[in-house]
């Protein structure tokens, strides 16, 4: 049974320590993930320190390991706060960093971390910090303990809890401690929910466009191929053009928007699934009342998205501006990061479904190889869009690449592959076995390998993938 008042003291508690920290002045440094959810929570607890006129610094890292610790402490700032990293660490960065750190996470921790009271985890409140909440929401629970006013920024984790994919709830909704932030933004007139058809790019790009980059559901004939969804909307006598300018999803009314459902409906009607495909088709909107319309900001997955492209290509103080307020340099420095994002992503997903060479088929996973040609900031990406074509969607899928002395994996179970292992505390009990490190979620987990226990980690995850297949056959 989850534990939601116990939650919120502790909340309070951590509150009060960064409060007294602020009072003396001491400097605190701000440790985030380079996704949208470490981004976002790194923002939110920088904020927040601001706000109080407390000295920060937020840094944003790739991964966390022992030696980047090391390197951390060099820098001798008075406290440390982890934000969406460090879980399973935490032993480590006590021996390193003493009583001077938190941990703000919502990935699975390992039993001796469960009564660290340091680790402020949700899972040790009995939540499943898989779907009720993400880091950046932890980081506001802190946030509104230091601040009741603080409700102000109860955006920034909305956009977290989206990017990471945490809308599980009926028609996309969200659910749990992730219900109660996204009230406090719609209350405070900072978010509009309202159900309509999910298609990424609502607000800025062509319907068509939008339409051509839909993967989940994956579109035979329309998904990728913006001449045939050109010609199909123009079919419908959808007016595609108004004064001059392509119309966005956000710029149709109601009759319109049944016009591009009727559209799509015949190419789904191939799909075994294309009941369900219709289905997820409609969902919860998430807009960003303040943001500009037609802005790359306004939409909440369109934000998501943006914050993830700074992150991977290298960028993530320009993610962490935008979070903090800048509407001037950063964003447009941010739209062409984006821009970039897209472009390599393409090329990536090009290259590795046009050699065959790089797709492996075991029996309990699909692997891709991306060695040499996949930067290890975008694996996560690649691994989160090959999830989603329907080649891949049977099998837990990996997808590799080398970094010095290891492999990197990014492992994904699509929701089709009907497997119900849990690939967080998998491949953490695995990569721990052969001297690498590993962690995640259910659905989504990554890890590192060293490059001589490679063959070895392959056949124990296989087997253990199996096993469980077996089990639950």
């Amino acid at each position: 049974m989850s534990q939601l008042k116990e939650f919120e003291k502790r909340a309070e508690v951590i509150g009060k320590c960064i409060l007294s920290l602020i009072d003396e002045k001491k400097t605190i440094l701000i440790i985030g993930h380079l996704d949208a959810d470490g981004i976002t929570s790194a923002s939110v607890m920088g904020k927040t320190i601001q706000r109080k006129k407390g000295n920060y610094i937020i840094r944003i890292y790739s991964e966390m390991n022992s030696k980047i610790l090391m390197e951390i402490k060099k820098g001798e700032y008075d406290f440390h706060i982890f934000c969406e990293l460090g879980a399973g660490l935490a032993t480590e960065i006590e021996d390193i960093f003493k009583d001077k750190w938190i941990i703000l996470d919502h990935h699975q921790i390992p039993s001796k971390e469960q009564n660290m009271k340091q680790v402020f985890n949700i899972w040790q409140f009995n939540y499943d910090g898989s779907k009720e909440i993400s880091a950046a929401g932890m980081a506001y629970f802190v946030a509104k303990k230091i601040d009741v006013n603080n409700t102000d920024i109860s955006w920034l984790p909305v956009v977290a809890m989206i990017a990471d994919r945490q809308d599980q709830g009926e028609r996309r909704s969200v659910l749990s401690l992730n219900r109660m932030i996204l009230d406090d933004a719609v209350k405070e007139g900072l978010v509009n929910v309202r159900r309509d058809i999910l298609l990424y790019g609502r607000e800025t790009k062509p319907v068509y466009m939008a339409l051509a980059s839909m993967n989940t559901p994956f579109i035979p004939g329309l998904s990728g191929n913006r001449d045939a969804c050109l010609a199909t909307l123009a079919s419908t006598g959808l007016e595609m053009k108004q004064n001059g300018r392509w119309r966005t999803l956000a710029d149709l009314d109601e009759d319109e928007k049944k016009k591009v459902i009727e559209s799509i409906i015949p190419h789904l009607t191939q799909v075994e699934t294309s009941n369900e495909d219709v289905d997820s088709l409609i969902g919860d909107v998430y807009t960003l009342e303040k943001e500009d319309e037609h802005s790359s900001l306004r939409d909440v997955r369109e934000f998501g998205t943006l914050l993830n492209a700074c992150g991977r290509m290298k960028h993530a103080g320009v993610g962490v501006s935008i979070c903090l307020g800048d509407r001037n340099e950063s964003l447009i420095e941010s739209e062409q990061i984006l821009k970039e994002y897209r472009k390599t992503l393409s090329q990536l997903i090009q290259m590795v479904l046009e050699d065959d060479t790089r797709i492996i088929e075991k029996n309990a996973f699909n692997m891709v190889i991306g060695d040499g040609i996949v930067d290890e900031e975008m694996l996560g990406s690649l691994a989160s869009v090959l999830s989603g074509i329907p080649r891949f969607e049977l099998k837990i899928l990996l997808v590799r690449t080398t970094t010095v002395g290891h492999y990197k994996f990014s492992l994904r179970r699509p929701p089709q592959a009907g497997v119900s292992i849990n690939l967080g505390i998998t491949v953490k009990e695995i990569a721990d076995q052969y001297g690498g490190n590993g962690g995640g979620h259910e659905a989504a987990a990554g890890c590192k390998i060293p490059t001589a226990r490679l063959k070895v980690f392959l056949r124990t995850l296989n087997k253990r993938l199996q096993n469980n297949n077996e089990n639950n056959g």
